[in-house]
């Protein structure tokens, strides 16, 4: 236990090597890979799906996204994930998306539904297994985007999992980001919490309460207005935790640090009780992207390190 202990404080400083250390570390049994599953015809648009070797009886999905500022990241990279899920049960699918500068926010987007879209043809055609739409910090933001608007699934997810999510972080100081979610000044249109109208699926937030990268203040704001439109939502702040601890806890060698994934078969277990519980919403508006932006919190985001 004390070995892991120090192997885990290495992994949430290490940076660039984190993600090797972590699959040398990651058990290669408990599930069946199926990898490179396309979506479209761009490189980027595949996914692997870890297929679980004891599923959990009502067969539950994780679709994961990944972070990296919206600039880096691929799937191969989050085995960690993949496989740590797998070994409770999910079915679990990780899937790439194309990138700033090659494409903007809605493209992103647009991949990620299609991720989604077809990953549900693939493994529940019939629609009777609960899907749980899950990322981290970037990835956070396209799982709740997908999530809150209506619009953009034809089957909103049974349940919304947030891992240090940005949510509410204009105005942008980034320049790539700010061409990313342009053209011209990002507007509301980008926000996730632009979309909280209710009613909305349920949500488990978590987040460091010492992350930098993106504050804090994102999840709790995003928590207390679904919460005030009645829409269930959990937030975890983890003590002394950093950007890298709610993702990390979902590796089965060091889930012990934080109880991220308890929080969620206890959220998914409430989602889903008795065969499911559909949340129903129009697509009846977006909004406008012309509109002005309301005041951000103060520290939204951290001003040197951009959301990973």
């Amino acid at each position: 236990m004390r070995r892991l202990a120090i192997l885990a404080a290495c992994l949430l400083l290490v940076g660039c090597a984190r993600a090797e250390l972590l699959d040398r570390l990651t058990p290669t049994s408990g599930y069946r890979l199926e990898p490179g599953v396309a979506f479209g015809a761009h490189p980027r648009q595949r996914l692997d799906v870890y297929h679980p070797e004891r599923p959990r009886p009502d067969g539950a999905v994780v679709m994961f996204f990944y972070g990296g500022s919206w600039q880096r990241g691929e799937r191969g990279l989050y085995r960690f994930v993949g496989q740590g899920l797998a070994a409770r049960g999910y079915t679990v699918v990780i899937p790439d998306y194309r990138l700033f500068p090659e494409v903007r926010w809605r493209e992103v987007l647009a991949d990620g539904a299609a991720a989604v879209d077809r990953a549900r043809a693939l493994l529940d055609p019939r629609r009777q297994r609960p899907w749980v739409l899950a990322g981290h910090s970037a990835g956070a933001w396209i799982a709740a985007m997908l999530a809150l608007d209506p619009c953009r699934l034809p089957v909103r997810p049974d349940l919304f999992v947030g891992l240090a999510g940005p949510y509410d972080f204009l105005p942008l100081r980034d320049p790539v980001l700010i061409r990313g979610f342009g053209p011209g000044e990002p507007g509301p249109a980008s926000q996730p919490v632009s979309y909280v109208d209710g009613p909305e699926p349920p949500a488990l937030l978590v987040h460091g309460d010492r992350d930098v990268t993106v504050r804090p203040a994102n999840s709790r704001k995003l928590a207390a207005m679904l919460a005030a439109i009645g829409s269930p939502a959990r937030l975890i702040e983890l003590e002394g935790g950093d950007h890298v601890l709610p993702v990390l806890a979902f590796s089965s060698r060091f889930a012990y640090l934080a109880p991220v994934l308890q929080a969620l078969d206890e959220e998914l277990a409430r989602a889903w009780p008795r065969g499911g519980r559909p949340v129903d919403g129009a697509c009846l508006r977006r909004p406008d992207p012309a509109t002005p932006a309301a005041a951000p919190d103060s520290g939204a985001m951290g001003d040197g390190p951009r959301p990973g």
